[in-house]
């Protein structure tokens, strides 16, 4: 079957985007999570966040982002306001954000976190504004080291 000529998609534009990517998580880090950022579009981003015990973070929530957790190693668990549980998740389990949706997360297992990281920004130009919903104890800017994965 052939395709149908359609003159409103640029396919050499978009093959020129093509993103490949290799991940590895980082053998140390003194804060209390790592961030690996795999790949990303104006219209989405993929990482791999890595915590380790105390890599909890606070209640809050994202402004015109939904955002996909999956987890590969370790175990996680989800909560909403008020500390209600939205679910406990093992390797190749997760759970859709969608914008707006008040979350906190924390590691909940004898092994480090990994967590993928799946951003869709609204309107396909997005930004994602992390807006807390409750107090932080802990300095974000100290608490999370960020690191650039190899490009494959």
């Amino acid at each position: 079957m052939s395709e149908a000529p359609n003159h409103q998609i640029d396919h050499a534009a978009a093959e020129r985007e093509i993103q490949t990517f290799s991940f590895k998580a980082p053998d140390t880090y003194t804060r209390r999570k790592a961030i690996v950022r795999l790949a990303g579009t104006d219209r989405g981003q993929t990482a791999v966040h890595c915590l380790g015990q105390g890599g909890e973070n606070n209640l809050h929530y994202h402004a015109g982002v939904d955002i996909t957790w999956m987890v590969l190693k370790g175990r996680a668990r989800f909560y909403g306001p008020e500390d209600v549980v939205r679910g406990e998740f093992g390797p190749h389990e997760g759970i859709l954000i969608p914008s707006g949706a008040r979350y906190w997360f924390e590691s909940c297992g004898t092994d480090d976190l990994e967590l993928l990281q799946i951003k869709m920004y609204h309107r396909g130009k997005g930004t994602d504004k992390r807006i807390d919903a409750a107090p932080r104890d802990f300095d974000i800017m100290e608490g999370a080291s960020h690191f650039e994965a190899a490009k494959a």
